[in-house]
This record gives C-alpha cells, sequence and structure tokens, in this order.
C-alpha cells in the first residue's frame, strides 16, 4: 500500500508539496496538495493511478457531501472519518442508483468501534433499562474541531434507548453534550497538555438516578491520533480485499 503522489485539500490553500514521514519505518512520500477549488485538475491525474486508488477522506464537515458525490461519480472506493454533513444524503449518494464501494464510520479507531457495538447491542436487549436516569456528556476535542463528536452521538444514541428515550427528541446540542474546545476547560477534564493542540478526544457519559443516589460513568480517552490512523489502515486493506474478491483494484491512497 503506497501514498497516492496527489491530494485534494481545502479550496482556500495554496497549492503545495509536502513530505509524509512513516514514523515506523521512516519511508518518506512526496505528496502534492491540490485545492479543491480546482478539481479539473485533479480529475485530469485519476486515469493514471485507477484502479487501484483509494481515497481517504478526513476534512471539514462542510465538505462530507460534496466529496462523497465526486468519489461516487468518478467510481473512487473511499474510506471516510469525517463527521458532520448531511448524513442521510451521505448514505443516498453511496447507494443510489447503485452501491459503491467506500467504508463510512465517525470514528476509526476499532476498539471504540467495538464498544460502539457493545452499547448497540445493550440498547437492543435491555430497552428502557435505565428509564427515569438522567444522562450528562461532556466531550473535549482539539479547538480546530468545528463539530461535535460522531462518536458522542452515536453513543448518546444507545444509550437513551435504554432510557426509554430514543423516539423522543433524539440527538439536541447543547442540551445533550458539553463541548470543551478551550485549553483551560480541556486541561481541567483531563487532558494533557502536550495534546491540546496535538490532537485528543475526551469523553465522558454520566448516568444518574432520577433520586441521586446511583450513578454510572462511562469514559474513553484518546491522546493522539495513531489509533485513527491504524483503524485506517486497517479499513483501507479490508476495502481492498472487498473490491479484489469482485475483480477490481484498490491499492494506493489518496
Amino acid at each position: 500500500m503506497d501514498l497516492c503522489p496527489f491530494a485534494i485539500t481545502g479550496p482556500d490553500m495554496s497549492p503545495q508539496t509536502i513530505t509524509v514521514t512513516d514514523p515506523d519505518t521512516k519511508r518518506t512520500a512526496t505528496v502534492n496538495l491540490i485545492p479543491s477549488s480546482d478539481m479539473p485538475t485533479i480529475t485530469s491525474l485519476l486515469p493514471n493511478h485507477q484502479p487501484n486508488l483509494i481515497a481517504i477522506d478526513y476534512t471539514h464537515p462542510s465538505a462530507v457531501n460534496s466529496n462523497a458525490d465526486y468519489y461516487a461519480k468518478n467510481k473512487i472506493p473511499f474510506v471516510m472519518g469525517t463527521t458532520g454533513g448531511d448524513r442521510d444524503a451521505l448514505i443516498s449518494s453511496v447507494t443510489e442508483p447503485k452501491p459503491h464501494y467506500c467504508v463510512i464510520a465517525p470514528n476509526m479507531g476499532k476498539q471504540i468501534v467495538a464498544m460502539q457495538y457493545a452499547l448497540t447491542t445493550l440498547e437492543e436487549q435491555f430497552p428502557g433499562a435505565f428509564q427515569g436516569y438522567n444522562l450528562e456528556v461532556v466531550e473535549s476535542h482539539q479547538k480546530k474541531k468545528a463539530d461535535t463528536s460522531g462518536t458522542a452521538v452515536a453513543v448518546i444514541g444507545s444509550i437513551k434507548g435504554m432510557i426509554g428515550e430514543k423516539d423522543s427528541d433524539g440527538f439536541r446540542n447543547p442540551e445533550d453534550v458539553v463541548l470543551l474546545r478551550d485549553d483551560k476547560s480541556s486541561s481541567d477534564f483531563g487532558v494533557p497538555s502536550e495534546y491540546l493542540d496535538a490532537g485528543h478526544a475526551f469523553h465522558t457519559y454520566t448516568l444518574t438516578s432520577g433520586d441521586g443516589s446511583v450513578e454510572f460513568e462511562l469514559k474513553h480517552n484518546v491522546c493522539g491520533r495513531r489509533v485513527y490512523a491504524d483503524g485506517t489502515a486497517d479499513a483501507v486493506k479490508f476495502l481492498r480485499k472487498v473490491i479484489g474478491e469482485k475483480g477490481g483494484g484498490g491499492g494506493e491512497g489518496l
């Protein structure tokens, strides 16, 4: 698996060339960043790399739907960990008029995905088990994260099913979650100083009984982005395997 020599960057960015270094193997790769305002250039380069091209998308929420539409239109399989955007439209764009090869998840950390699956199972098997309990959620991310944690949204949905509120108001913000996006608040929440801007994802969900005598707490904290990179690489390998079994390609990452 090799990095594609070009990638899409924001529309307001200038074209530039960067060097990417693997911290484990020390391998390096040169990548040309092309602004999304110059999609014709991107499109002109695709034939030289298809059918072995797989896009990896961790972009701004505002670009989720347009990027997915572009991948589907140009038959580029993709792995998307970006949150936000119109999720219903996103699913439609990769299923209609025919299915498109992709892996879409609000969190690419395999262990966190496993936790989410476990919560979904609990919700299905024990609906209303926490009826009468109150839910409080606090999450902290680096200041540049523009939207609410997609993982928090998914976990809240499962917990609400166990509270018995699944079909009421659904996810609400800010009522359902406190967003921490400043250094002091994040530090007070326990985020190490070296990860305030370098990347972190701290979540705490607290369930308290109506009379306040019983409390349950679920917590998952991540420093850095390694867990997401590892999960993303596995998603690319999985997608490549599926495509290969169907007779396609899939070997480079955009």
